[in-house]
């Protein structure tokens, strides 16, 4: 008997006809698919029931969250913690018209980090408790083979239309409050790009990446060298982390003999998305993974900086060579993982405790 059945005819999920799905709980075909999701498309608002069956947000006015279609779809074709390619693979070896197109990797994360600003308010009074077991799971339904196919799914063309919303008060409400960040969506001459994205697209979009990839390890290499002189020359940076318990926030206190360090405003662009893996030396490093997302506080003048990965909620020195600034467009798809020599070794902590 099939483990799996292959969705066909869906209502809410058409992007996602053709791929099969693993049979569990009351889900055993499309009927039940469409059935099952049906409270979460039905009308205008039922994007809250999402949130509050997940994370038991109890306010009326929980806000809309982008790449929301496309997201719910995803998460119910792709189990977490799974991959539904080898769950189902019988089934689709034996289907030459399954559907094989992964769901697009940064426009699963973008939700992801859409759906955290709204759980982390406490003005919507989410359970801490059901985020803390939830929202982890969420993430991991963007972890697809996506890197092996040249082609994957952007979203629905509402959203590509709206910057990720269904409707345009949502998208200028965005736009409106995101001005210090450049988001190709929001500028008048904005051409609204294909659901599906293809490497094959245009040779023109192809060498644009090779370029721009060629850049990314050029300016790397040439950063790496910079740093490693300027650490040899200049006395490191020692700082003390110190907590306020009441509202779990950081102070730094720095002690050095010439050099400064550079304060990241609220105002400036102060994400920045990580290209290259980092694993932690000493203990007050955190680990980097490609695609995380971290915000920097403090650069300090040896490449070395201090912020949040949000992605996995450590807080500690971070390398800056492993990431560049990071950018809300998914329109270009472009991939990071671009591989570069690792950075120089840290002889100690810069974390003096008392």
């Amino acid at each position: 008997m099939s483990k799996c059945f292959k969705l066909e005819n869906s209502k809410y999920c058409p992007q996602f006809n053709g791929h099969y799905v693993l049979k569990r709980g009351s889900i055993k075909n499309t009927a039940d698919f469409d059935n099952t999701l049906k409270k979460y498309f039905e009308n205008k608002d039922s994007y809250k029931k999402f949130l509050t069956d997940k994370f038991d947000c109890n306010s009326e006015q929980l806000p809309d969250f982008r790449y929301r279609n496309s997201f719910i779809c995803n998460n119910y074709v792709v189990i977490p913690f799974t991959n539904n390619g080898n769950l189902c693979s019988d089934e689709i070896s034996q289907d030459k018209n399954a559907n094989k197109i992964p769901y697009c990797y940064l426009s699963c994360m973008v939700a992801v980090d859409s759906i955290e600003e709204i759980i982390i308010n406490n003005n919507y009074g989410c359970s801490q408790k059901k985020i803390k077991s939830n929202f982890n799971a969420l993430k991991t339904s963007c972890q697809t083979d996506e890197i092996k196919t040249d082609k994957c799914l952007r979203g629905t063309e509402e959203e590509l239309k709206y910057c990720g919303y269904s409707n345009e008060f949502d998208k200028k409400s965005y736009c409106e409050h995101r001005k210090d960040i450049t988001d190709s969506c929001c500028n008048d001459g904005y051409v609204i790009p294909d659901p599906i994205y293809s490497n094959e697209n245009s040779s023109s979009s192809n060498i644009s990446t090779i370029l721009f990839i060629l850049t990314v390890i050029v300016s790397t290499i040439l950063t790496i060298i910079y740093y490693i002189y300027r650490h040899k020359k200049n006395p490191r940076l020692k700082y003390q982390k110190q907590r306020d318990n009441e509202y779990n926030s950081t102070k730094l206190q720095y002690n050095e003999e010439e050099k400064s360090s550079l304060s990241v405003n609220s105002s400036d662009n102060n994400l920045f998305y990580v290209f290259h893996e980092y694993i932690p030396k000493i203990n007050d490093e955190i680990q980097l993974n490609v695609g995380d997302i971290v915000k920097i506080k403090e650069i300090f003048d040896d490449g070395w900086a201090y912020g949040t990965n949000i992605s996995t909620d450590c807080e500690g020195a971070l390398p800056l060579a492993c990431c560049t600034e990071y950018r809300t467009c998914i329109s270009s798809m472009v991939s990071f993982s671009v591989p570069v020599r690792p950075v120089s070794h840290r002889e100690s902590s810069l974390i003096t405790t008392n």
